[in-house]
């Protein structure tokens, strides 16, 4: 488990946090991680990794603003599993997480599929690496959850722009990251 705590006074519409660098230990830039984040005072990120009986390990990753003892509608989450079979990240999207509003995404490169709704996204890759792909799990997929906070955006073609940004930032650092694995 991963925790880190910053933050400062101030401003209760602000990020008076420092936008990390990283995010669930893969770079991001700040230009993509900033809009996806809400306003608050204090960031901490608390990574876990699971083991299940039909996959590899899995690993989730939320980054909260000002987290509260008993639950907290303001985070980014990260879960990333890996996968035997390639899936259609729009149907696991719709059937599975019932995102609403959904749009198919071409990320290219290793991705397979990529969804984004108005709850996250969902993005399905096949990772390359000699070891990985003579894995029985071949597959990453990457789910990104935004919290309760942004269910109903201001804008919501913005928020939709701004987490299609992270995406095309993160993946490919994510495939990097852990498809050597």
């Amino acid at each position: 488990m991963l925790a880190l705590i910053v933050g400062c006074s101030g401003d209760d519409s602000a990020q008076n946090y420092p936008i990390p660098k990283k995010i669930c230990g893969v770079e991001a830039k700040e230009s993509a991680v900033k809009p996806l984040l809400p306003p608050g005072g204090t960031l901490e990120e608390q990574s876990r990794a699971e083991v299940g009986e039909t996959r590899d390990v899995g690993e989730q990753c939320h980054v909260y603003v000002d987290r509260e003892e008993y639950g907290n509608a303001k985070y980014l989450s990260i879960s990333q599993d890996r996968e035997a079979e390639k899936s259609d990240a729009v149907v696991e999207a719709d059937r599975g997480l019932h995102y609403r509003n959904l749009d198919s995404l071409q990320l290219g490169g290793p991705v397979t599929s990529a969804a984004t709704g108005d709850e996250g996204a969902l993005v399905v890759m096949r990772c390359e690496s000699t070891e990985a792909a003579s894995s029985k799990y071949p597959y990453l997929v990457t789910e990104v959850g935004l919290g309760k906070w942004a269910l109903n955006p201001e804008d919501p073609t913005a928020r939709r722009a701004h987490l299609q940004a992270f995406l095309r930032d993160y993946i490919p650092a994510t495939a990097a990251a852990k498809c050597k694995q």
